[in-house]
């Protein structure tokens, strides 16, 4: 197993010489984003965004490190030519409870931003609540490990709210309805509780619901943003330093709270990125002689190390352990040539 003890409270930090990382490769041109694995490590979604009026959705299927030839997600009604408001598919979430599925949220040019699910290599994708059940746009999905409560961002009243599905039941209530906008639900392992951001006045904070209220974590000053579970820890992006200045945080459930990595590149989407074994985060930085690298820095701050990738702005990291191997996916813009950033998956097992 890659796993391995620290032997040491001290900082450390390892740098690892360029790695193979296999390349993703597509027909069309724009920014690849937000890579997100299945469960099983057998497929990754991921975005490309053209800059312009077009955020697609593709799915790869990656046997070992190796990735295969991609196929765009269409959300029904999907065609070339845009108009106002263009075209997305975007935020995909992944679930393994209910078959193999991905979740992400779409919306045709001009139209209402809805959720979708697809079953990868299984036909198109279907529309994940109807209209019929819950009117207005619908976004940020998040499904519970066991499958059984899924929460998703509502504007039925007006405002960014967050409502909970109570899958079996059929429940859809909010868990709460004010003037702010909520974004980013996340439950933890025993879907009991979620944490979420709020905009508000300006400023975006951390909060959490267990069923009986809502309650604030403790994040800091400046943005606290794109919460993870870890354990009975929360990770997040936090901007206290200042302006455009990230760095990652995390704080447990009795308030405790410590910032783990420092400049680091904020992801389009996506959430701090964990390791499976919830002892890593992993990240791109912002520091100029580095920023051809993805870091992984333990959560307890005692070791980082240093993964070279060969290209440059490397970042939007994403791990996950598939067949007794630990698989990074990350994006990067190459060192010479297109401006357009790429997807890569390297093996890195035996690197921590």
């Amino acid at each position: 197993m890659w796993r391995r003890a620290v032997a040491t409270a001290a900082l450390l930090t390892a740098t690892i010489g360029v790695a193979e990382a296999a390349e993703v490769t597509t027909s069309n041109t724009g920014h690849v984003q937000n890579p997100v694995w299945s469960p099983d490590g057998q497929w990754l979604a991921f975005e490309m965004n053209n800059m312009s009026n077009e955020v697609q959705l593709w799915l790869t299927k990656v046997q070992g490190a190796n990735p295969g030839s991609p196929s765009e997600l269409k959300i029904p009604g999907a065609t070339g030519t845009f108009g106002t408001g263009g075209y997305l598919a975007a935020s995909p979430t992944w679930t393994a409870a209910q078959g193999m599925m991905v979740i992400f949220e779409g919306s045709n040019p001009g139209g209402t931003l809805r959720l979708y699910y697809a079953t990868p290599g299984a036909g198109a994708p279907n529309e994940l609540i109807q209209a019929s059940q819950m009117t207005g746009n619908l976004h940020a999905p998040a499904m519970s490990a066991d499958g059984g409560r899924f929460a998703f961002v509502s504007d039925k009243t007006g405002n960014g709210d967050i409502y909970v599905w109570e899958v079996q039941s059929g429940d859809m209530s909010p868990i709460m309805e004010t003037s702010a906008s909520e974004h980013f639900p996340v439950w933890n392992d025993a879907a009991t509780t979620l944490t979420y951001s709020r905009k508000n006045n300006g400023t975006e904070d951390l909060f959490t619901w267990d069923g009986s209220g809502v309650k604030p974590l403790k994040g800091g000053n400046g943005d606290q943003t794109r919460p993870v579970w870890v354990g009975d820890q929360v990770a997040y992006f936090t901007s206290e330093r200042g302006e455009g200045l990230w760095d990652v945080a995390v704080t447990d459930t009795g308030g405790k709270r410590s910032v783990v990595a420092k400049d680091v590149r904020l992801p389009s989407r996506s959430t701090p990125a964990i390791s499976p074994d919830g002892q890593w985060v992993a990240y791109g930085t912002m520091t100029a002689d580095k920023d051809d690298r993805i870091l992984l820095t333990r959560l307890d701050g005692s070791k980082t190390v240093e993964i070279q990738t060969g290209g440059k702005a490397a970042g939007e990291p994403s791990l996950i352990e598939a067949g007794g191997r630990l698989l990074l996916a990350y994006t990067a813009l190459p060192e010479q040539g297109s401006d357009w950033r790429r997807l890569h998956v390297v093996d890195i097992t035996g690197k921590l």
